[in-house]
């Protein structure tokens, strides 16, 4: 019973401290009418003080003697409020005479893990209420726990003095370079929503994320000299220019007569890359302002800056972020206000930039591509550009000028089509350029893809036939192009060319052999699964072997059948012929002159720039042939060409027309 009366006594002898707002003031003055003060320039002038974190503190006296040894320890238990705040209670303990082992300290973190969470549930979110109710149930349990022959737990040992019970509501640890976890990636995730960082929220605080809070900071800096210069009533001008130095002494004695200007209150917050608690309660709070004005054409600077790399981020530009306002970040701003519902006038007003800073900002469906993008994105775009006939291009991914080339194809269709729509519905002479809103630039921005993959869009031309013309005709005569059934110019005229044309299609995708472009033609020819034009050939160069291989296509169209076998010579060392995949090839003179060597070879049969099939070598046209050039057949004895005999080279060049495919390796 003494033992249970001295606790009694000990524990009730308690301090209780108040603070908030960066720990600065009493809470119990909150209500009261605040003490006007001189012009503050820090962040708490910039929130309500409900929102910045406050912070209580209960004192037990629990000194320990100087003559007994004591150790200090240490715990902390955060946890999520109903309103998502994050609440932290500290305890503060001396052990005195004995060090407590691990099993211990792991005992009684344990408990006051539970005495936390289970105290919440009966406690308003607020530090005072909180740190009441913890020290009220630290309080009954322990002195519960105390008496009994089995012995005390290890949170209730009398050796074991709590000093202080420390709660802070809304809480945020200090993050700074290498404090990484979960606190730092919800940081990390609103400076990139605000446009101060690029990348994603990795978790990890390194140079990049100490950076965009420096950023940050400055930018803070800024809203601070802004109450300052509204309080003062003064106007922000422009840097004053040099002031010529006076002519003469006396006008030099009337400035040094003068009194010295006393500097005015100035931003107190330090630009230091360290994210510290009141950084962030201003920064996560509705007080939080994510832009001091608003920003049109012409404006420069790092607001602008920041605009640029936030819609860069969320896909509505590629332009590099260069803190200066032209026509293209117009444009992307216009392309998020049509995403985001808002009047598309361009201007990053204080809307239009309250949601672009936000998480609930929209991306558009389809980023924007423009040269030097790459990936699936580009993918697609390519193999949509080939199928319906706006380019003859590669689907490799990478958006290069002939990627650029299609989409300005593209682009030009649309402004045709949205100018004929618009001079239906206003007379020919009200139609202006000005009123077309298809630019042709070759950049792929959201709008255009988004109207490129619509259902809407006319994937597959309408009928034509002999005499139609126009830009669908062009279409059909590139897809045909793209299918190798087509060789002449694109020049919008259906004529005889792209009736043969028309006719190989059909026959070789088994239609009707009509020459003329009908729905069902249509159809299987703006296709992916549109069967190219099946050459009677491909040609395979062995530099190892020195042969060349002729392969027929099989009954799937797949060139497996061997139907030929060449000796040939390729380059020798010094002059190697080049390896790869070749498709624009085509039969050149009956007769070449190498002008070079002074000879002759026949049958020449072009692979790539001056390489080509050949004839062994004649001194003279129409001679005989050099023995030499027949005995090196099958070893690597040409200048870069393939050398091969006269039967051979003749058989290609009688076999094998323009496209035919050849590989070399």
């Amino acid at each position: 019973m003494k033992r249970l009366q001295r606790i009694l006594s000990m524990v009730l002898a308690t301090t209780l401290v108040s603070s908030f707002g960066g720990f600065a003031g009493a809470e119990d003055n909150a209500d009261k009418q605040p003490i006007k003060q001189p012009i503050q320039a820090d962040i708490l002038s910039l929130m309500r003080p409900e929102n910045a974190p406050k912070s209580t503190t209960i004192h037990l006296d629990n000194d320990v003697p100087e003559a007994q040894a004591a150790e200090q320890h240490t715990f902390n238990q955060e946890l999520i409020s109903s309103k998502g705040d994050v609440l932290n209670v500290e305890f503060r303990f001396t052990v005195k005479n004995a060090a407590m082992g691990e099993g211990q300290w792991a005992t009684v973190e344990q408990w006051l893990k539970q005495l936390v969470l289970s105290s919440v549930q009966y406690v308003q979110a607020d530090s005072e209420s909180l740190a009441h109710v913890i020290y009220d149930s630290y309080r009954v349990q322990r002195i519960a726990a105390m008496p009994g022959e089995t012995g005390m737990p290890a949170w209730a040992s009398e050796d074991l003095l709590l000093n202080d019970i420390v709660c802070t509501v809304p809480f945020y640890p200090e993050l700074s370079v290498d404090v990484n976890g979960d606190a730092t990636r919800r940081l990390q995730q609103r400076l990139i929503d605000l446009g101060y960082l690029t990348g994603k929220a990795d978790g990890y605080y390194g140079e990049n994320t100490r950076d965009a809070v420096m950023r940050l900071e400055e930018y803070v800096r800024d809203l601070e000299q802004d109450e300052i210069n509204a309080a003062l009533g003064v106007t922000p001008s422009p840097a004053p220019t040099a002031t010529p130095a006076p002519e003469d002494d006396d006008e030099k004695a009337k400035t040094d007569d003068e009194p010295t200007a006393q500097p005015g209150p100035t931003p107190m917050t330090v630009v230091d890359g360290v994210a510290d608690g009141l950084l962030q309660a201003y920064l996560y709070s509705d007080d939080f302002k994510p832009a001091r004005a608003d920003m049109a054409v012409g404006d420069e600077g790092s607001d602008v800056t920041r605009l640029q790399t936030r819609l860069n981020a969320l896909g509505y530009t590629t332009d590099a972020a260069d803190g200066i306002y032209g026509g293209g970040t117009a444009r992307a701003l216009r392309i998020f206000q049509y995403y985001s519902g808002l009047d598309q006038t361009g201007i990053a007003d204080g809307a239009t930039q309250a949601l672009l800073f936000s998480g609930e900002a929209k991306a558009p469906d389809n980023a924007m591509l423009t040269m030097g993008s790459s990936g699936d994105d580009v993918s697609r775009l390519q193999k949509r550009l080939r199928i319906l006939g706006f380019a003859s291009i590669a689907v490799d991914g990478g958006y290069g000028a002939s990627t650029k080339a299609g989409v300005e194809n593209l682009q030009q269709y649309m402004r045709e089509m949205e100018g004929e729509a618009l001079a239906a519905t206003l007379p020919p002479e009200a139609v202006e350029p000005a009123q077309l809103t298809v630019e042709v630039n070759g950049v792929a921005d959201p709008l255009l893809l988004d109207d490129f993959y619509s259902d809407s869009f006319p994937a597959v031309p309408d009928e034509m036939a002999t005499g139609s013309e126009g830009r669908d005709v062009v279409r059909l005569q590139r897809r045909l192009s793209c299918l190798e059934y087509y060789y002449d110019g694109l020049d919008g005229q259906y004529g005889s060319g792209t009736v043969q044309a028309v006719s190989d299609f059909q026959r070789r995708n088994d239609l009707p052999e009509t020459g003329v472009a009908d729905r069902d033609t249509m159809a299987a020819l703006f296709n992916e699964n549109a069967r190219k034009a099946l050459k009677p050939y491909i040609l395979k160069v062995s530099v190892d072997d020195q042969r060349v291989y002729a392969y027929a296509p099989d009954r799937n169209g797949e060139y497996t059948d061997l139907v030929r076998t060449m000796k040939c010579s390729t380059g020798r060392k010094g002059t190697p012929t080049p390896k790869g995949t070749f498709t624009d090839t085509a039969p050149g003179a009956r007769w070449h002159f190498f002008k070079k060597f002074n000879c002759w070879a026949q049958y020449a049969f072009y692979i790539q720039g001056d390489i080509m099939f050949h004839s062994v070598l004649y001194s003279q046209k129409g001679g005989s042939v050099t023995q030499s050039s027949v005995n090196h057949l099958g070893s690597r004895a040409s200048h870069g060409c393939v050398r091969l005999s006269v039967e051979d080279a003749k058989w290609i060049w009688n076999n094998c027309p323009a496209n035919t495919r050849v590989e070399v390796y």
